[in-house]
């Protein structure tokens, strides 16, 4: 598939921070692009100007069926995907029900390519219900999708860039807090640049992808205390990272669940027991955090 076929793509989660970085990409490639969102207000900034646009309000998570959305459809990116759940099997509604539903979409209406956003190391006898989520969204594909339509499957390791949720998360609660008590400081992770994924992305789109399954990280490992370090820097009060143990990791995380604050799971707790890296060396001219994050960084403090 190539942009000269003027190909329309839908992105589900095309108006988050992922979606957001794919579909100025694939607008400036010349893509007739459609993304469905609740808030169509909220994404006339940075997406409705936008050539080649086309933003929809609806909630695809009430939707019984998407082959009205799918209508007309050559290629759908599906970018949904939360860290945590406001209700009780949230995982489940949004990584593996919507997908079915997506799936069932796809052949109905001959959709010729689907490209899936994952997560690195999700397994079905994965530690947490987010990675055995992630990897029942996969068997879904994997084993329903018709034959004739092409798939990638792109598993990332934790994705920064400007606007994202880990690093400037952390750059933002050194303005305000002397010292940040850290759960799991020793968890590995291998984050990898937003824009680099984006053109891992447009490789499947482009069709110079042959992978079904692509596991996506940066040239670097980092301990989790290694990254809040180096995100905390930018702050001008230079907060006292202190690394908790693994009991008071959990018992924090359960305060933070009890009282409804979204920094820390234990759900995320036990996605954390296992190393989010490649088990394969990366692609060394993916872009390093010291290359990209100062820029945005040095904003949010």
């Amino acid at each position: 598939m190539t942009n000269a076929n003027k190909a329309t793509v839908l992105i589900l989660g095309g108006a988050g921070f992922i979606g957001g970085y794919l579909t100025n990409t694939l607008s400036k490639s010349g893509y007739q692009v459609r993304i469905p969102t609740r808030n169509r207000e909220r994404a006339k900034a940075h997406l409705i100007v936008l050539p080649n646009v086309e933003v929809i309000q609806t909630d695809i998570s009430n939707m019984e069926t998407f082959d009205s959305l799918l209508a007309g459809v050559d290629i759908v990116i599906n970018c949904v995907g939360i860290l945590h759940e406001n209700q009780k099997n949230d995982f489940k509604k949004f990584h593996t029900a919507l997908v079915d539903r997506v799936v069932a979409g796809c052949n109905s209406q001959k959709v010729k390519h689907l490209i899936h956003l994952s997560a690195l190391k999700a397994s079905s006898s994965g530690p947490s219900a987010y990675l055995r989520s992630k990897a029942d969204g996969e068997s879904i594909i994997q084993s329903k999708l018709n034959s004739t339509t092409d798939k990638n499957i792109i598993r990332p390791s934790v994705v920064f860039g400007a606007g994202d949720s880990f690093l400037t998360m952390f750059a933002e609660l050194a303005n305000w807090l002397p010292l940040i008590p850290l759960a799991k400081p020793n968890a590995k992770f291998q984050p990898v640049f937003v824009g680099d994924l984006v053109q891992s992305i447009l490789s499947c789109v482009d069709g110079i992808e042959k992978r079904t399954v692509i596991d996506l990280c940066g040239p670097k490992q980092y301990e989790l205390i290694e990254l809040v370090r180096y995100a905390t820097s930018f702050s001008r009060f230079n907060p006292i990272i202190i690394p908790l143990p693994e009991w008071a990791s959990y018992a924090q995380a359960r305060v933070f669940e009890l009282i409804r604050l979204k920094l820390i799971s234990t759900d995320n707790l036990s996605s954390m027991s296992v190393d989010n890296t490649c088990d394969t060396p990366s692609d060394r001219s993916r872009k390093t955090i010291e290359s990209i994050a100062p820029s945005y960084l040095s904003r949010a403090s």
